[in-house]
Order: C-alpha cells, then structure tokens, then sequence
C-alpha cells in the first residue's frame, strides 16, 4: 500500500503542477520553490541545466500538443516529443532557475538508442530524468500483438511473452547499467539523476474487459485492406495478468541496477517508482470496474492512460459468421465460436484504397503497409522493416504500432495528461528526497506544511480571465500593507473591477507575523492562478477560477465574485446591429467574454474610435445583473457617421483586435 502520507503529497503536487501551456491568456511563472533558499531540499534553485532522456514515455506521445513540425524543430516532431509531457511539466515546475534545457528522448528508443543519447548530451547536468527499457521488451508491439492486433492465437501471444521474459532475465541488467554509467561523464557536481518507473496499465479485478468489451483495434481495416480472416484474442483476467507482471518485473530490475550502480556513479540517483499510484492513489487503470468502455470515459475520469474507445458495436468483427461468446472459468475468458470463416483467399483482390472514404493520411499510410505485407511486395526494403525487433525472436508480418500510424494510435497505452502529472509530481518528490541527502538533511518534505485549494475542484462557477488576474495580483501585492507595530492574526483585502463579470478579490491573512512579505505575496497568487486552472480542451479561454494557498504564517486566496455563462465560455460571442439614420447611424452591440472588466473604455471604445477616424457619441456601456438568454454579458450602444459599417463592425475588426467576436454586424448595409 501506499503510504497516506504519500498519496496525499502526490494529490496535492497533481493539482500544483496542471501547468498551462503558453498562450495569449497566460504569464509564465516560475514555481515557489525556484525562490527560496540553497539549503532547502524543497527549493529548485540549483537547477541550472537539465536534461530528459529515454523514450515514448519521456517524448510523452500523444500529452498535449507535439513540438516541432516538418519544417520547424523536425526532431522534436519526429520523436513525437509533446508539451504536456512530465519533463515540460517540470520545466514550467522548476522556472526561470534553468539555463539550458535538453530534450533527446525520442519515442521508440531502446537502451543502446538512449545511450547515445547520454552520449551527446552537453555536460555539467544539474538534473537528468528518464525512462529506458521499455522497448527493449518490446512493450508497445506486445500489446499490438497480444491485444489492439491480436490476430494471431494464443500460442503466437504467449511466444512473444515468452521471449520478453526471457530479454528481462538476460540482456537489460547490463543495458540499464551501461546507460547509467554514461552519465558519469554528463553530470555536475552534486547532480542527480532521476529514473521514472513504468506502470501496470490493467486492472484485474473482473473480466468485464473480456466479455463487455471489444480490444481489437480497426477489425474491418484488417479484414478488408489487410486480408485477416481471425478473430482478436479476448482482454482476460490472466492475459491482463501477465502483461502487469512483465512490467513490475522491468520495474524490479531497473530498482536492483540502481542500488547496485549507486557507489560506482559521482551523482545522487533515485528510482521514481509512480506504478502504485494509478492503483491505491486513484481509479487510473484501463479494465477498471468502473470503466464504461469508453474515452474518455466520463465513468472513470482519473484514467491515466490513453485507450482506444472499447465499447461493443453491433458490426464491430466482421471476421466471422457467427456469434462469438466468451465462457469465463476460474478466472480465465475462453472464445467459444460456432459457424465457418468468411470465404476469402489471402492473395484475393483487395478493395482499392483509392475509393475507400476516410481520413486520406490515414489511407496513404493503410496503403503502403498493405503493399509492403503483400506476398511478392515491391517494397522488400519495407517488408523487412517489420521483421522481428524482439532479438532473435521470429514475428510474424504484422506491422509495429508506430511504424505507419499517427500518434493518435500511437499514444494508446501511455500516459495521458493527468499520468504525465502523476509522473512529475512523484519525480518530484523523489528529487526533494535526493537533493536533501546532497545538503545533509532531512527531507522537509516528509511534513504537510502548506495547504493548497482550487476552487474549481470545489465545484465554485464564477471565473475571470487571466490577464486580469495576473495586473490585479500584482497591483495587490505591489500595495497591500501589513499592520506593523508587532499586531498579528489579521486580514487584508481588495476588490477589483467590482460590478463587473470580472470582479475578483483578493485577500492576505497574516498569522503571528505583522508584515507582508510581497515576494512570497506574488509567488503564492501565481500560483493560485495558474496552478489551478490552465487553458486544456474543457477551458481553451483559459479562465480563471482562483482558490486558497496556505503556507507557513501566510494564508492567500483569490475569489471571484461575478455570475457567468455556465459551462465555462468556449469561444467569446456576440451581437451586433447597426441601423443607418441618413445623417448618423446607430449601432448596438451585446457581448460575453471580452470587455468584461473596463465598460468598454480601454477596449471597445478606443479601437472603435481609431477604426473610425471620427467622435463616437451617444456612448452607453451596461453590464448585465446576470447573463441573459442568449448568454450575453453587457449592452452597448454609441452613434457614428454613416457608412462605417463595412469597414469597422460587419468585419469584425474592432471586436477581433480587443479579443471578441459578433460573427459580424446585422442590420442596415449602409450604417
């Protein structure tokens, strides 16, 4: 089990480090512990240069957004690097504190692979975090092979499983040992390496994911471009098992090679051992009880890995005619199947690509691997590259997951965002733990000292937007005052934009101490702003829910005030119209999620004025008691001459340059 006084730091971290990914909406902040002094363990100050290596699960395929392109940074595109991966997470985490950041992993390296990776790494390393072995036992196509692909039977499973098991007895001790003492060369003086475990992605407490669920990744792709005529094996309990097995297995061993490696290397390394987490902390397994099959699965929202949507559809196997029911003894699923195979030679004429309506990425790539698979292929050079990648191990023609696929599929079976913040927030701590036997002291990290809130998870709905909060926590620190003269237990607040969608207050609690202390005063409502939310797929505008930091005498907390449109604003929206009135034309816009803190004054009204080359009269600016039916947060209406329509409103160049959108502007074409 894992103790509680663990898991409660890990849930506390796992909130602290949803770092936001940069964007108009968002200030970069450094984290508290980047600030504070050099004999703290807690502190990050020391963190100069930094370096991830390894693979897929360093890259972190398929967490966020992918770095690079084609033509701009194609190493980071290639290796399917991403910014929601635990080593940005922890870039962010750590701040301005880093000086040089590399970032070689690269998804689908082996050992040998991340070696030379080390190799190339420029010195003098502060930190270094990685992830290595996996593919060496050939993780990824074991799961291609024995579940999403699983077109082979049992025994061709089990074969590969066999020979994995027999790579982890004889090869990877040395391999793992090799790559860490190449980092002797690499490594600062008092650095300290990091070594993240892998996780067991299968729950197995039923067989729910072999009788209610379907595993088998694209059957008609198979059936139909490819010329399978089999069915995928079942997801049972004893399969699930022994895949769980395997990876706690790699587990153990990179544990026993870093105690054993330990006195023969010049830095501090530490094995970062999350694997309990997705178990004991949260419901973060695939096959869970509660899992609905689907994803995301609104069921099972602590899911840590991404999966491919599991739910039974009526013509989801076309291999067969027949019904396939799955007979559950002792644990174990068995297929039990009548009827015959479906007619159809593997050299019959396949279906042409070149018809088939899909995604034409998709096809090109479903094209060159059904030609290099094909008997007489006149790629062999294709061909051969899906000969077997286990060592001396004979594999059938079925191609790696990621050889031909996008990242879409590629990224099944590995961490998902919420997995990449597990991943940093135990890197972490076991940092702290590492860097505290570097100063010779006791991890202060062992004491709950602080308490951190989001309102948001505490099911509050008013929001605001982040470049407000961040002028306003500024201005707040910059000038709130302490009661001097020896007074404690006392509080100050302020509010902002009062009377607006935008109201926010902000308030200091000071215990046994009568100052402020405006540095820790910025940190802290940074931190609340953007630790707690960030602009992912659910919140794209980045709003703002605040919350409550507690720490030692000091207590922040940063609340707004105002009703808004709920769920949370996607994308600002508003109306417009403008009449024409011979001499003057009069115009009324309606507005939400733009101009929400200054009634237009700094906003509207200024760039509405600048696009004009004329006065605007008339000027009213009302914000709403509370969003109207539409959704609507303030009314406007201003008069102008005639004819500026066109070149101001129905183009929407005024509300587009202060952040806003009124699809255009209605009404009379010549206003």
């Amino acid at each position: 089990m894992i103790p509680l006084l663990s898991l409660g730091l890990a849930a506390t971290f796992a909130v602290a480090l949803s770092i936001p990914r940069q964007n108009a909406n968002h200030t970069p902040v450094d984290g508290l512990q980047g600030r504070q002094i050099g004999s703290d363990p807690t502190s990050f100050n020391w963190v100069r240069r930094f370096a991830a290596v390894g693979d897929s699960y360093t890259a972190g395929i398929g967490s966020g957004e992918q770095l690079g392109g084609l033509f701009h940074n194609f190493n980071d595109w290639s290796c399917s690097r991403y910014d929601l991966s635990y080593p940005m997470i922890l870039q962010q985490w750590v701040g301005s504190s880093i000086e040089d950041f590399q970032y070689p992993a690269c998804t689908g390296d082996q050992t040998w692979q991340i070696y030379n990776q080390i190799n190339a790494l420029m010195g003098n390393l502060d930190l270094v975090t990685l992830t290595a072995g996996g593919n060496d036992l050939c993780l990824v196509d074991i799961i291609k092979d024995c579940i999403v692909l699983a077109f082979y039977d049992e025994a061709t499973c089990n074969a590969i499983l066999e020979k994995a098991e027999q790579n982890l007895a004889n090869i990877m001790r040395n391999n793992i040992k090799e790559m860490l003492l190449a980092l002797n060369s690499k490594m600062a003086t008092n650095g300290i390496v990091v070594y993240n475990s892998y996780a067991r992605f299968f729950n197995t407490d039923n067989e729910k994911c072999a009788t209610d669920q379907d595993w088998g990744l694209f059957p008609w792709v198979a059936y139909t471009w490819l010329g399978i005529r089999s069915t995928p094996l079942p997801l049972t309990i004893a399969r699930r098992q022994r895949f769980n097995t395997l990876t706690a297995g790699l587990n153990d061993l990179i544990r026993e090679v870093i105690h054993d490696v330990a006195d023969e290397v010049n830095y501090k390394i530490g094995f970062n051992n999350w694997d309990l987490w997705p178990i004991e902390g949260v419901d973060g397994q695939m096959c869970s009880p509660s899992s609905s099959g689907a994803y995301p699965d609104r069921n099972q929202p602590d899911l840590l890995f991404f999966k491919p949507d599991t739910r039974k559809t009526l013509f989801r196997s076309p291999f067969f005619k027949r019904d396939l029911e799955l007979q559950v003894e002792n644990g174990t699923a068995t297929p039990v199947t009548s009827g015959t195979p479906i007619p159809g030679p593997s050299d019959s004429p396949l279906p042409p690509l070149e018809e088939a309506d899909i995604d034409p990425v998709l096809k090109a790539r479903l094209e060159s691997l059904r030609d290099s698979i094909r008997p007489g292929s006149p790629r062999p050079r294709q061909a051969r590259a899906h000969r077997p990648v286990l060592p001396s191990d004979a594999r059938g023609w079925l191609p790696s997951l990621g050889f031909l696929l996008p990242d879409f599929f590629g990224r099944i079976f590995h961490p998902n965002e919420k997995g990449h913040n597990a991943i940093a927030s135990f890197a972490l701590l076991e940092t702290m733990d590492l860097r505290a036997k570097v100063l010779g002291v006791s991890p202060e990290v062992c004491e709950i000292t602080e308490v951190f809130q989001c309102w948001r998870a505490g099911g509050r709905t008013e929001y605001v937007t982040a470049d407000r909060a961040d002028a306003n926590l500024k201005d707040f620190c910059a000038t709130v005052e302490g009661p001097g003269s020896g007074y404690t237990n006392w509080i100050r607040s302020k509010k902002y934009h009062e009377g607006t969608p935008t109201e926010m207050e902000f308030f200091l609690k000071g215990g046994n101490v009568d100052n402020v202390n405006r540095e820790e005063c910025v940190e802290a409502f940074t931190k609340i702003v953007h630790g707690c939310d960030n602009g992912d797929s659910d919140n794209p505008m980045n709003w703002k829910f605040g919350g409550r930091w507690q720490a030692g005498e000091y207590e922040y907390d940063l609340s707004p005030n105002a009703r808004r449109p709920w769920p949370p604003m996607k994308a600002p929206n508003g109306q417009c119209t403008g009449k024409y009135k011979f001499l003057f034309s009069d115009f009324e816009m309606y507005g939400a999620g733009f101009s929400s803190w200054d009634w237009g004054q700094e906003t509207l009204l200024p760039q509405s004025k600048g696009c004009l080359g004329l006065g605007v009269t008339k000027w009213q600016f009302v914000y709403l008691p509370e969003p109207d039916e539409n959704g609507m947060e303030w009314r406007a209406t201003w008069r102008t001459p005639v004819f500026v329509s066109n070149r101001c409103y129905r183009n929407n160049k005024v509300v587009n340059s202060i952040g806003g959108d009124t699809h255009g502007c209605g009404g009379d074409a010549g206003a």
